[in-house]
């Protein structure tokens, strides 16, 4: 009897252990290659390949997803992604400033040969159109209004 009860302990801790064993087998070596992806993925993304890093970074979460490093690997593409953005948007705003600029240095250059310079919303097409009040310089100038620059003939 107390050899049985012995054996079946013997049996059970055998199982745990072949199940540890097991598992640590299966895992460890994913987490090892897991962890060498996030270190090339981290290395391209400081040299500014952010293109590769993406791939390096969603490989790593399809193939071992239940990992430290596909943890990682997740936010680090939360943090790409919020850059990009970021970066768009400083894009953006530097290309409506520049945008405006123009857009003043064409009025201004239209003011100075007394037409003002508009854009209609129903034909999208400019057109010129005389202040009510003329520099003298406008008045005596030889050219044409629609030789003005920032102004388009409308007949």
């Amino acid at each position: 009897m107390r050899a049985r009860g012995l054996l079946i302990v013997t049996a059970i801790v055998s199982a745990i252990l072949g199940a540890v064993v097991a598992y640590l087998v299966l895992t460890v070596p994913n987490d090892i290659q897991a962890a060498a992806l996030m270190r090339r993925a981290k290395g391209q993304i400081e040299a500014g390949k952010t293109d590769q890093a993406r791939t390096s970074l969603a490989r790593i979460i399809q193939q071992y997803p239940r990992t430290d490093a596909a943890a990682a690997a997740t936010l680090a593409l939360i943090r790409l992604d919020a850059d990009d953005g970021a970066r768009t948007e400083h894009e953006l705003a530097t290309l409506r400033e520049s945008l405006s600029m123009t857009i003043a240095r064409l009025a201004a250059a239209a003011s100075v040969r007394g037409y003002c310079w508009t854009m209609r919303a129903s034909s999208s097409r400019a057109r010129s159109a005389r202040p009510a009040a003329m520099s003298l310089r406008a008045l005596l100038s030889s050219a044409p209004a629609w030789m003005s620059f920032g102004t388009v003939r409308t007949r």
